[in-house]
């Protein structure tokens, strides 16, 4: 295989120290976040000359997404520019927040306005809209009407982590923003697509969506002292499952009382369903969101959320962290199979592709099933690790050891969205998707690096 650009743009990357890596991930990935609009860019594509946004050229005659799980695109460009860019600018947000607070250098608390400043846009797109608290995807660098809970997540993860060396000012304004989309989504019962007329309830989504809601009325209520937010915790949590069920538990279960039905991701992958053999489609790398969400219930209602309950609830979730890892590439397979009966998996071997009215999401990567590398998950993985180390000590030394083991073997290919491992798991009319920088993956290595020096695990 040819040497990838991003090589090129961090020579000497893999002869350095972990801190010296890191310091390098800051320099070249920062940068690329910022946009014109204040809002970030989520996946900068990685050209010759260096990172930037994605333009419509960069497609060439390859192959491109109309639109985003029903939502249309004024242009393919804005899925890999703004996607995630809420996701990207609370994870960014909490990254510089740890490194200020792990060394007190201006710069880090400079680079996490910056990112603060983008999540106040799209926060401002939601109040202008007469929706205050609604955190709509910034398709365009505009409005949309398109979230996920995940968004919500990132973006309360950076509140929360910045809070403490914020301004008074910056303070007030968290509280507004953090009581208000816990307002809404209050009154919407947790209906993450309600403006666009979808109803995929996150309170009934059962396991990390759950949670993420149940982190943000709790961090309502711990920063407003007011009894309303309490309760929509208490109302929240009746309906979960995080506590004792990860995602994968949930569908061994549906197995056992022959509720399962077979998913078109089981059907892109040749699942054999009958034979209690299920596709994996993204159900091990939401670890960090029920990890994220657990921490900030605990601060915000120690009494109804226990020490001993995020201890539990971390090593649930971390117990995930070996599935679908390829030891020998140092990366997380984004398609596997996975066996109820003995909790195993095992890999796909490519799969032909789907015409595209059958791709799922309208997305051209959810076309095939095949062996590609998903960076997100690594970057998941490694933040659940520093909580793992923070809050649970039996299983303390299996994390941090597991951290420092990746932040030595990192390399550039470690900061992907999507790697091709052999260079025969991209087909030619999607290599594009190589070509991007992760939306969490150097934000969470960063994040994962200060934390681990706060915690005085390395030097």
């Amino acid at each position: 295989m040819s040497p990838h650009p991003i090589d090129a743009l961090l020579p000497g990357f893999t002869d350095l120290d972990p801190g010296a890596k890191i310091a390098a991930v800051e320099r070249l990935t920062a940068p690329a976040r910022t946009h014109p609009s204040g809002i970030f860019v989520c996946m900068p594509f990685i050209a010759a000359e260096g990172l930037r946004p994605m333009q419509e050229t960069d497609f060439g005659a390859m192959d491109r997404p109309a639109d985003n799980w029903g939502h249309r695109l004024k242009s393919p460009v804005d899925f890999f520019n703004n996607e995630n860019s809420i996701t990207t600018s609370g994870s960014h947000l909490a990254a510089q927040s740890l490194r200020y607070q792990a060394t007190g250098d201006p710069a880090a608390l400079a680079a996490a306005r910056v990112a603060y400043r983008s999540l106040r846009i799209v926060f401002e797109f939601g109040a202008q809209a007469g929706q205050p608290g609604f955190l709509g995807k910034p398709f365009h660098f505009e409005p949309s009407v398109h979230t996920t809970g995940d968004q919500y997540l990132h973006a309360l993860w950076g509140w929360w982590t910045f809070y403490p060396v914020a301004s008074a000012e910056e303070q007030r304004e968290i509280r507004t923003m953090i009581a208000a989309a816990a307002d809404y989504q209050i009154a919407v019962d947790y209906r993450i697509f309600h403006r666009s007329g979808g109803d995929w309830s996150n309170r009934l989504d059962p396991t990390d969506y759950n949670a993420i809601m149940a982190a943000l009325v709790a961090a309502a209520y711990k920063l407003t002292g007011a009894a309303k937010y309490r309760d929509a915790y208490q109302f929240v949590v009746q309906t979960g499952r995080w506590m004792h069920e990860r995602r994968l538990d949930g569908i061994v279960r549906e197995f056992r009382n022959g509720t399962y039905r077979a998913q078109p991701w089981d059907r892109i992958a040749g699942a054999d369903v009958a034979a209690g053999e299920f596709a994996h489609w993204e159900q091990i790398q939401h670890c960090q969101f029920a990890a994220i969400s657990a921490a900030i219930i605990h601060e915000c209602v120690p009494d109804l959320f226990t020490a001993d309950d995020l201890r539990r609830v971390l090593a649930l979730w971390w117990s995930d962290h070996r599935m679908g890892y390829d030891p020998d590439r140092r990366g997380y397979l984004y398609w596997f199979l996975v066996g109820t009966r003995n909790m195993g998996w095992r890999r796909i071997p490519r799969t032909p592709r789907l015409p595209r009215e059958q791709w799922l999401g309208g997305h051209p990567m959810l076309s095939y099933a095949a062996e590609w590398i998903y960076g997100d998950c690594l970057a998941r993985f490694m933040w659940t690790a520093l909580l793992v180390a923070r809050h649970c000590p039996e299983r303390r030394d299996e994390a941090v050891g597991y951290a420092a083991d990746m932040l030595r073997a990192l390399e550039p290919r470690h900061l992907l969205w999507i790697a091709d491992p052999d260079g025969q798991q991209v087909p030619p009319e999607l290599n594009y998707f190589t070509r991007f920088l992760s939306s969490e993956a150097p934000e969470c290595l960063i994040a994962s690096y200060w934390e681990g020096r706060r915690l005085g695990l390395w030097s």
